[in-house]
């Protein structure tokens, strides 16, 4: 799992007074991910949440049908369980 410090790194953020709306984003982007992929872990599980933390950081404002971005689609695809009709 990814802790604050990582996902300050992959941000690169190297203060403090975003750490409380950082942490949030992780336990967002954690949820977000397990909600689509559940049986998802190591590397991959990593990848997907700091790809969803930084999209999440850097687009504050915006809305958006799907919270995923196609490359975190990409890379859970392979993971998720398929939906039925």
């Amino acid at each position: 799992m990814i802790d604050l410090a990582a996902a300050k790194r992959h941000l690169r953020v190297d203060h403090t007074a975003e750490d409380a709306h950082i942490t949030l984003l992780l336990a967002a982007a954690t949820t977000l991910v397990l909600d689509r992929a559940p049986d998802i872990t190591g590397p991959v599980l990593d990848a997907a949440v700091l790809l969803v933390v930084a999209d999440l950081f850097e687009h504050r404002d915006a809305t958006s049908a799907n919270p995923l971005s196609p490359a975190v689609e990409n890379l859970l695809r392979y993971y998720r369980r398929p939906a039925l009709a």
